[in-house]
């Protein structure tokens, strides 16, 4: 399958990617879930599932979730994974396939602006990393909560844009690349709250009605030596994050970041022997 390599980070779904084309960031993510399975499996652990739930993980992507879901839920359970990309569920059912409970898990496309499911479904709906991607967060969150039975769990992975890596880079560039970040999504979004929201989810949560909010925050280290996929990940990040920013830095901030943030750069700081970064991860859930 191609991938697709022009549109927006995060935004290429929604923006008409070919039915048979992975967004630009399909690799970053894959990367991600390969260097930060065990971290990631904590948190699902952490989520309060029992054997039998049926459980609905939407914008489920490479469907990675859907399979650590489904070996929660136990041989009685189903889990349902939901994406609006084609090309993405023939990867996620590519994926579950070899995983060895394939047959607890499900696959088809929905929107969320309207899940093709009847209210009270699912025991607990899942979202990962999506949230932010949504045009409307709130709405998004409504709408998990519509398909989930009384008493059941929304539950949703998020970062923070602005506080989501740690990076070992002069306090003063820090500061000047995240107001071009801020910059740059001013420009570009129509309300820049939802690149924060994993901040503060449980507000969130309960203007959406969801109740007893339970939030934890992870952090992920990283360090030299990288692995493959942490460097495919970390890369992937800082791409990004230039794309996003630099063209709002003066002259002296970009010239800095390029030294630091660039590949091929002698102080690349991904190449550096002692080199070390965290990223923070937000997990919250609560009941409808």
């Amino acid at each position: 399958m191609p991938i697709h390599e022009q549109a927006s980070f995060g935004e290429e779904v929604r923006t008409g990617l070919d039915n048979a084309a992975l967004p630009a960031y399909a690799p970053m993510l894959s990367a991600f879930h390969r260097a930060c399975g065990p971290a990631l499996q904590a948190i699902v652990a952490d989520l309060p599932v029992e054997p039998g739930m049926r459980m609905l993980d939407m914008a489920c992507g490479d469907g990675v979730y859907s399979v650590w879901l489904a070996e929660r839920v136990g041989k009685t359970g189903h889990v349902v994974g939901v994406d609006i990309a084609p090309a993405y569920l023939e990867l996620a059912r590519k994926n579950a396939s070899s995983s060895g409970v394939s047959e607890r898990i499900s696959f088809q496309t929905g929107d969320i602006g309207g899940l093709p499911f009847a209210d009270d479904e699912f025991d607990l709906a899942w979202c990962a990393h999506s949230l932010y991607s949504l045009p409307d967060p709130l709405a998004a969150l409504r709408e998990l909560r519509r398909v989930v039975r009384p008493g059941g769990v929304v539950g949703i992975l998020e970062n923070d844009t602005l506080h989501h890596m740690l990076l070992p880079w002069p306090a003063d560039l820090e500061l000047a690349v995240r107001q071009a970040q801020l910059d740059a999504l001013r420009e570009t979004a129509h309300s820049i709250g939802k690149f924060y929201i994993g901040r503060n989810l449980c507000g969130a949560f309960k203007t959406a009605e969801l109740r007893a909010c339970h939030v934890r925050t992870h952090t992920i280290d990283h360090r030299a030596p990288l692995s493959a996929d942490e460097q495919v990940y970390l890369e992937g990040y800082l791409r990004d994050l230039g794309e996003r920013a630099r063209r709002h830095l003066d002259q002296a901030a970009s010239t800095a970041f390029d030294m630091l943030l660039e590949p091929g750069s002698e102080l690349y700081m991904l190449d550096q022997p002692d080199f070390f970064a965290s990223h923070l991860e937000i997990v919250a859930w609560a009941r409808k």
